[in-house]
């Protein structure tokens, strides 16, 4: 009884670890993308500027969906992620928000 308990648990427990390492792999992966998405942001309209049209194209199309042209005004909409920085840029308080287990101390 004990060794097939142990066999259970050594099973589980090499589980356990194999999605902690898939996690840990899935967090590098995602700093690494928030790190590239941030410097391209802050980038972007120098990278725009020494483009050459073809690039300029692809920068656009990378960073902008539904693009129009009214009144000679052009309406876009920024692609996600980009677009929660730039909703980021507008809010000064990066505080934890009401819906965090963040609490004020009495």
């Amino acid at each position: 009884m004990f060794n097939k308990k142990l066999k259970e648990y050594k099973e589980k427990q090499q589980e356990i670890l194999e999605k902690l390492k898939q996690h840990d792999i899935a967090d590098e992966s995602y700093y690494i993308t928030v790190d590239t998405t941030l410097n391209l942001a802050q980038r972007a309209y120098e990278i725009f500027k020494s483009s050459e049209i073809a690039e300029k194209r692809q920068l656009l199309n990378f960073l902008l969906q539904n693009c129009k042209l009214k009144d000679k005004k052009l309406l876009f909409k920024l692609k996600t992620p980009f677009d929660a920085v730039l909703s980021s840029q507008e809010c000064s308080n990066w505080l934890r928000g009401p819906d965090s287990n963040w609490q004020p101390t009495r």
